[in-house]
């Protein structure tokens, strides 16, 4: 196996489109959302390890949730669990594990990895991001992943590419489009030109370094600062840990992607999908013949169709001439509501916050 092939995997978020059963303090990549035995975090894990060295794959996490890392991925060591002291976004996060890998390896080729996502072919995963990292390894480009539309979702962010592919089939990137409006994702999806925006990465260190040392000249110049001058590691993350906090909240997309003329976009067909929203979960998950999803729920139906039920283990739920309900029991809170209207859930949790605290949230 490569030695230089790294793997950075986002595990920080707090899911919040997934609550009731994503909580602030106990997240959705922490938790067996598809009812298979394994969280989603243990899930992106193995799927790496089937193509990266074990040593070389870091998991980057919000300093809460540092114990639920070590706890679902034991064999990690330390060094391998990189917490963040504060939410700063995906650009100063990633800027400061560049620098951090490049320490330890200055040849490094590396994929970024949302923690909350399902592949359903691992085979042709495996053989497309290979390929990319092979581009990486030659060219001084960064490649995001991206998939082919089949519904003019909202939810997802679009990048544009600009003519044919070349003779490796990487397509130049043209624009990004951050969560479009109905009316637009479908101009989108039917122009052709247009594919999802998997939030996958694929660079080399130094190129990743040099293009962000463009787009964010201060914030880099303080990291390499700290990684030049410092060589004891435990110094070293203190005082990052320091300068981490003063950095602005940025996004990668915004502050890097979207302004660099080096962008390439590698097409990903191995059944793609984001585990972000209750919607997205009830299209995943296999159905009954009425069309209803239990997922690892114990839960008797009667003339009831079209239902997303989630209960907790031990629990039984008797439902009857139902249709097209969102139930989820987790923890301290019970919530009900029409499983197209899950868009509101950020309303809910704004109001339970607002009215009842940070108890139910």
């Amino acid at each position: 196996m490569d030695k230089n092939r790294y793997c950075i995997i986002m595990a920080g978020g707090q899911g919040t489109r997934l609550w009731p059963m994503s909580r602030k303090a106990f997240p959705k990549q922490f938790q067996d959302v598809l009812g298979c035995g394994r969280t989603l975090l243990q899930l992106t894990y193995d799927r790496y390890c089937r193509i990266i060295p074990k040593e070389n794959i870091l998991v980057s996490t919000h300093v809460d949730y540092t114990a639920l890392v070590r706890e679902q991925l034991p064999e990690l060591p330390d060094s391998q669990v990189i917490h963040e002291p504060a939410f700063r976004g995906t650009a100063p996060s990633l800027a400061n594990l560049a620098c951090h890998i490049r320490l330890l390896n200055p040849k490094a080729n590396i994929i970024v990895a949302q923690s909350d996502q399902l592949v359903l072919n691992e085979e042709k995963f495996s053989e497309i991001i290979l390929r990319g990292f092979d581009f990486v390894a030659e060219n001084n480009k960064l490649v995001v992943v991206g998939i082919k539309p089949t519904c003019p979702e909202t939810r997802y962010g679009y990048i544009q590419v600009d003519g044919a592919p070349d003779e490796n089939s990487f397509y130049k990137v043209k624009t990004f489009t951050e969560k479009p409006q109905y009316e637009f994702a479908k101009i989108f999806m039917e122009s052709g030109e247009f594919y999802w925006n998997s939030g996958l990465y694929i660079w080399n260190v130094q190129t990743i370094i040099d293009t962000m040392s463009k787009y964010l000249p201060e914030m880099m110049r303080m990291l390499e600062e700290i990684y030049s001058a410092i060589p004891d590691r435990n110094e070293r993350r203190t005082r990052g840990y320091e300068v981490y906090t003063s950095f602005p909240n940025a996004s990668l997309d915004m502050s890097v992607m979207e302004r660099a003329d080096n962008v390439y976009l590698l097409p990903g067909d191995f059944g793609w999908a984001d585990i972000g929203t209750w919607d997205t979960l009830y299209g995943t998950l296999p159905k009954d013949a009425d069309g209803n999803v239990t997922p690892n729920s114990s839960v008797l139906k009667y003339d009831s169709h079209n239902n997303l039920i989630v209960l907790p283990k031990g629990k039984l739920a008797v439902v009857q001439g139902v249709d097209g309900l969102l139930v989820v029991d987790a923890g301290n809170v019970l919530m009900i509501c029409r499983k197209e209207d899950e868009r509101e859930i950020r309303k809910f949790l704004n109001d339970v916050k607002m009215k009842l605290g940070d108890e139910y949230a």
